[in-house]
């Protein structure tokens, strides 16, 4: 019996709503540059309003280490995927781009942290 619900033909294709952006660049990697650009605001959240003169950089330092050991996940998981693509035979630019993200992320972090010293 068919379904009610179901309007339109059997033998449509479904239409793919992806943009062509995150095809190329990996839905995963612009996901992490996401969860990475959040982790600031979340970090200045933790810390809350402060009486004039204090300082706490607690919430900031817990984003810090969240994205350090996200970053190390993702990294890992990365790897795994370029060696198992390369196994396979197929194209492995967007588990390379994901190895680089994070790598660039600690370096830009380690610069800025220099920077402002």
């Amino acid at each position: 019996m068919r379904n009610k619900m179901h309007h339109g033909r059997d033998d449509e294709e479904a239409v793919d709503l992806t943009p062509a952006s995150w095809l190329k660049f990996g839905q995963r990697n612009i996901l992490y540059i996401g969860f990475v650009a959040l982790l600031v605001p979340f970090g200045m959240a933790l810390d809350g309003p402060r009486p004039p003169g204090t300082i706490s950089h607690g919430g900031i330092g817990f984003a810090l280490m969240l994205c350090g050991a996200v970053s190390a996940g993702f990294f890992v998981l990365n790897v795994g995927l370029v060696v198992f693509d390369l196994a396979k035979g197929r194209l492995v630019a967007k588990a390379l781009i994901g190895c680089a993200l994070p790598l660039m992320f600690g370096i830009g972090a380690v610069v800025v942290r220099r920077l402002a010293m």
